[in-house]
């Protein structure tokens, strides 16, 4: 029973988490991320705050790896922050 509450509770938080956070995050980038096996769960492996709001957003509620996604998405030059990158990330290694 908790095995099937777990798979219904747990995607619906990463889903509010991650619509309510800044405007580069995505549930998809945040599947990604999990996809190429790193420990992205949650909002926190970006944000400083357990549950951003898109509203109040600031560069100030990310963390390390996120302050550095956001460099690297100026540097790339791109629309969107990708996955993929995380495994660039300096202090991943």
């Amino acid at each position: 029973m908790y095995r099937i509450a777990w798979l219904v509770v747990a995607p619906a938080a990463v889903m509010v988490c991650v619509w309510a956070a800044s405007t580069f995050a995505t549930p998809q980038l945040l599947t990604d991320a999990a996809k190429q096996g790193l420990p992205a769960q949650d909002c926190q492996y970006c944000h400083v705050s357990k549950m951003p709001q898109k509203a109040s957003y600031t560069p100030d509620d990310l963390n390390d790896r996120g302050k550095w996604l956001m460099a690297t998405k100026g540097k790339q030059g791109a629309k969107d922050v990708k996955a993929e990158w995380l495994k660039q990330y300096p202090a991943q290694k």
